[in-house]
């Protein structure tokens, strides 16, 4: 039955999302598929071209993906770290692989400092199973998870809470780190060209610089999607680290390089390359 024109106006009203709902269903699809065209939005969505540009707006600045030509991208870029929920689903076995070679560097009645990449926290785990050890971290998701287990003693470093990482940030942040000792820092961070690493934001680099500061061994995470892209700040030389884990998908001279600096390097998984 032909609706007429007014049921049907009202129709389309109803089955247009409200601007939350449209947001989270951006979000989700920008993730899911790393790349969406506005075109595509607008007509899934029913909503004109330019709503979907203010909702991109609007997410561009909660820090959910990047704007960009014809579309938005979750993939991270020389400006934009991609938000925690996109990075937690890349490179996921990698990360599996990386942190149980790099919990033998932790040993039982040790004070550990995790940054908050996604990387370290696939080693929150590895780390509850270890007896007296202490846990060091800013990021949110592996406080949750430390919460949990009853036999790891858990300092939290607070700060500025900043959604995009799902982590504490800021003067505070870098304060309380510098007031700590730790035994071993596991960290990553979104960048690796020549020998210097690398990171888009000024206040991840400022508490990524504090945390190696205060660790006596500083192993480094860093898998083959981290290899070669640029990111805007500076964090330090790679040679700054005394250990470093790899995936075995990293360039065997990418590897030698690490060697060559004085790095303790481990490819995880120690298997023979083809």
């Amino acid at each position: 039955m032909m609706l007429d024109p007014a049921e049907e106006e009202s129709e389309v009203h109803r089955r247009r999302l409200n601007k939350s709902s449209r947001l989270e269903r951006i979000h989700e699809a920008t993730h899911k598929l790393g790349f969406v065209h506005v075109d595509d939005l607008a007509d899934e969505l029913q909503v004109s071209r330019m709503t979907i540009h203010r909702d991109l707006d609007d997410l561009q600045r909660q820090g959910a993906l990047r704007k960009v030509r014809g579309g938005a991208s979750a993939q991270r870029s020389t400006q934009f770290e991609s938000d925690l929920g996109f990075r937690s689903h890349s490179a996921m076995h990698e990360k599996s692989e990386m942190a149980a070679a790099a919990a033998e560097f932790a040993s039982e009645g040790d004070v550990v400092l995790l940054d908050d990449s996604t990387t370290a926290l696939a080693l929150v785990p590895l780390l509850g199973v270890k007896d007296s050890i202490t846990v060091i971290t800013n990021s949110l998701p592996a406080l949750n998870q430390l919460a949990l287990m009853p036999g790891v003693t858990t300092i939290s470093l607070g700060g500025q809470y900043v959604p995009n990482y799902s982590a504490y940030l800021g003067m505070l942040c870098e304060s309380t780190i510098r007031n700590l000792y730790a035994d071993v820092l596991f960290a990553s961070t979104s960048s690796l060209r020549n020998s210097v690493l690398y990171h888009q934001d000024q206040r991840v680099v400022a508490t990524k610089r504090a945390m190696i500061e205060s660790a006596q061994r500083r192993v480094l995470l860093l898998d083959h999607t981290k290899i070669g892209p640029g990111a805007l700040h500076k964090l330090c030389e790679v040679s700054e680290f005394t250990d470093v884990v790899v995936d075995d998908l990293v360039d065997e001279a990418i590897v030698r390089s690490f060697e060559e600096h004085g790095l303790n390097t481990i490819v995880a998984p120690r298997r023979a390359r083809p």
